[in-house]
């Protein structure tokens, strides 16, 4: 075997080796998001207002009020909504301890690059741009809210007063906080585990412009959740949705009103 040859072999090994380690990536990213078995599921009703308070109500909740003569407002828009959990088998544990749970960074997925458009020609998205702006501005916010705590803590705990506690937490969570499109690369990196996972959090949005057919959100493992709406507005409410089930609040500045 000549020399060449094996030069040649091993400039092969080291090239394709990584393609290959990346495309297996790729094919698990359908599987990660989405896994191909069964898993408790609960129903839940979100209601938008025409004054754009949002209502929660569980399908039973929801089903009481109907028969109780409860008729919905003109012009208000409703979300049916499924929440699924491959963790503990319960959906609203999955929901907490993941978005409860501390880590070192964490990454919101935009959605499809075709986002992009918004900031340009909003009339070339397919979907509402004002919807998934809000979706995404409010679960980024939501979502670093709750991630500062820690470092909130940790501030007071060495011995810094309120306020400098409160600017080093929005320091920390600034630096391990990232926003990414769904592209190539970013969904290799959740088909291999190396965003959503136990040390770093990934929340994905998939909307109309990424193809979705309903309106859930899934837990398929620790460190990783999956809004998916068939419409930006149903993404809007499945944010809402998770602020209820964590019964989070915010201040009465920012807070988005919810019920039920």
């Amino acid at each position: 075997m000549s020399r060449k040859f094996l030069v040649a072999l091993l400039l092969a090994v080291l090239i394709l080796s990584p393609i290959g380690y990346l495309l297996y990536g790729y094919s698990k990213y359908d599987v990660s998001v989405n896994p191909d078995k069964p898993a408790p599921e609960h129903t839940y009703i979100v209601l938008r207002f025409p004054s754009g308070q949002y209502a929660v109500f569980t399908l039973p909740q929801y089903v009481n009020l109907t028969m109780r003569g409860f008729r919905i407002p003109k012009g208000t828009k409703g979300y049916a909504i499924n929440v699924t959990g491959y963790i503990t088998g319960i959906p609203e544990v999955d929901v907490n301890m993941t978005m409860n749970a501390p880590y070192q960074r964490f990454t919101i997925v935009l959605g499809d690059p075709s986002v992009k458009v918004c900031s340009s020609n909003p009339e070339e998205f397919t979907g509402s741009c004002s919807d998934r702006t809000a979706a995404v501005a409010e679960m980024s916010a939501f979502t670093a809210t709750l991630f500062k705590r820690y470092y909130y803590v940790e501030a007071l705990k060495n011995g810094m007063d309120e306020a400098s506690a409160r600017g080093y937490a929005y320091e920390e969570t600034m630096k391990r906080h990232d926003t990414r499109y769904l592209s190539f690369m970013t969904k290799t990196s959740l088909g291999l585990g190396r965003i959503g996972n136990k040390d770093h959090l990934a929340v994905v949005l998939l909307g109309p412009a990424e193809g979705a057919e309903v309106n859930r959100v899934i837990v398929p493992r620790p460190g990783l959740i999956v809004l998916e709406g068939k419409s930006d507005g149903a993404l809007r409410a499945e944010v809402v949705l998770i602020e209820k089930i964590m019964q989070f609040k915010w201040p009465t500045e920012n807070q988005t009103t919810t019920s039920g």
